[in-house]
């Protein structure tokens, strides 16, 4: 081999690593891009969840109305109507207002006080206790309460849902209703108090 083709083999050797260290240099160019537009991307996102959850957390909730159907909260006639034919004199039900379950707020205890039709029968509070904001127990107990199950509140539903033992200091807030001509009850107004802890 002559002088001129051991140079020549030289050169395309230098050559070829050149190119080597090009591609290597290309795949490692790609792969920077590649992270800065990743980086970007998570840049945006940074701000774009936060944004989102605010739009969330600003959403209107519906609230209790007038006019809302109370139906079935829990069981197996959840979302259903309820009914005066349904419920026992001394016994209670949790409802709400009709398409208004995302609020827990709206969480109302119905209470038919004694045998009959008429509207005083009925009665309905807040089931939102007004010393922490646990949830009352969805049943009256044995001797017709209303009972927090967090911390022992009782409310006496006959007389306005007053307070019979704290540690809650002021009553489940009333919520005015009416019985329909079907049987089902209604909402009639708004609560007589804010609902919870105040």
């Amino acid at each position: 081999m002559d002088e001129q083709q051991r140079q020549q083999q030289e050169r395309d050797a230098a050559d070829a690593i050149a190119d080597i260290r090009d591609g290597e240099l290309a795949t490692r160019r790609r792969v920077l891009k590649g992270l800065i537009r990743i980086g970007y991307g998570a840049f945006a996102l940074a701000f774009a969840i936060p944004a989102l959850a605010i739009k969330t957390l600003s959403l209107e909730e519906l609230t209790v109305a007038a006019g809302d159907a109370l139906v079935y909260a829990t069981g197996d006639r959840s979302g259903q109507p309820v009914t005066i034919a349904e419920l026992s004199a001394g016994s209670g039900v949790q409802v709400f207002p009709n398409g208004k379950a995302d609020n827990p707020n709206n969480l109302v205890q119905l209470i038919r006080l004694a045998d009959g039709d008429a509207p005083e029968s009925f009665v309905a509070y807040s089931a939102i206790c007004t010393h922490l904001g646990c949830t009352v127990n969805a049943t009256l107990e044995d001797d017709g309460t209303i009972a927090c199950p967090c911390h022992g509140s009782r409310f006496d539903p006959a007389a306005g849902a007053a307070v019979l033992n704290g540690p809650a200091n002021r009553a489940l807030p009333a919520l005015p209703i009416r019985v329909e001509d079907d049987g089902t009850i209604a909402v009639d107004g708004d609560f007589d108090a804010p609902v919870g802890v105040q």
